[in-house]
């Protein structure tokens, strides 16, 4: 009886241990397209440490697109929300974008984000994916038209850039070298100024490109250094990835107004 019970507690201790170190299990996609079946197991300099088929695995951090703890996959909403940062989905629906920091705990896993500022934690079990990037195989973004969708990947195409919007997508694939076409009209508010394309008369050394007008129109390509449009009618992309427009501001969450940005591809230069 005693031999028994000493057996019983032996494997209730074991059966303790074994749920104090589960991890999480998730859908890891690379940035390749690669898509593993892995338990997330923690976070730190040298990247992701999952599990994967019981062996443990380091991933670097750039290396992993998407992580997905539902199975439902990111949506084209996720991939035109990833100018703004990071992507989080929630179970209950909500959306955030912010910068992924951090895993601890067991199960659930903690999770910590950078949101707005602000360190918040969620566990696994209130969070339905993460986006950190595209991966190769993720479709063509869509992007606003005059308040209808049109793919914008074949070069041609009107985006409407919001104000209180940091980064807006084209789904333009650039070509490094290549000259883009812009032509660009309207106006955005902030406080009680307000600008062109061109900017304003304010410069702010917060803005994200420091040395030119705050409200001006600005390019990104991919995750790259952001460069002035403003009004020029031609700007050639300084390197190859999807083209992104912005607002030279600091902040934008109290801006109003838009931009409309006519875009066109006219050729590639020689390298």
């Amino acid at each position: 009886m005693i031999k028994r019970t000493v057996v019983a507690s032996v494997v209730a201790a074991l059966a303790v241990a074994y749920t104090a170190v589960a991890q999480e299990n998730a859908t890891v996609t690379l940035r390749s397209g690669e898509r593993l079946s892995a338990q997330l197991m923690d976070m730190g300099g040298a990247g992701f440490t999952v599990r994967v088929n019981g062996q443990e695995r380091q991933i670097p951090t750039n290396d992993v697109s998407v992580i997905d703890f539902t199975g439902a996959g990111a949506t084209q909403s996720d991939w035109d929300r990833l100018g703004s940062g990071q992507v989080i989905v929630l179970k209950n629906g909500e959306v955030l974008n912010g910068q992924f920091t951090d895993v601890g705990g067991s199960s659930p896993l903690r999770l910590s984000f950078t949101i707005n500022g602000q360190n918040r934690d969620f566990t696994s079990n209130d969070v339905a994916r993460i986006i950190l990037s595209r991966p190769a195989d993720a479709p063509t973004s869509v992007a606003t038209t005059g308040g209808a969708s049109s793919i914008i990947g074949a070069g041609v195409g009107t985006i409407t850039v919001q104000g209180n919007q940091q980064w807006t997508p084209t789904g333009l694939n650039a070509r490094r070298g290549e000259t883009l076409n812009f032509r660009a009209s309207g106006e955005i508010k902030f406080g009680p100024a307000s600008a062109s394309p061109a900017g304003s008369g304010e410069i702010n050394q917060g803005n994200p490109l420091p040395s030119a007008p705050t409200g001006a129109l600005i390019g990104r390509i991919g995750t790259g250094q952001p460069f002035l449009i403003g009004n020029q009618s031609q700007v050639q992309a300084p390197a190859a990835g999807q083209l992104f427009l912005g607002i030279n501001d600091s902040y934008v969450g109290d801006n109003s107004g838009t931009f409309q940005v006519e875009l066109q591809r006219s050729g590639v230069r020689r390298r």
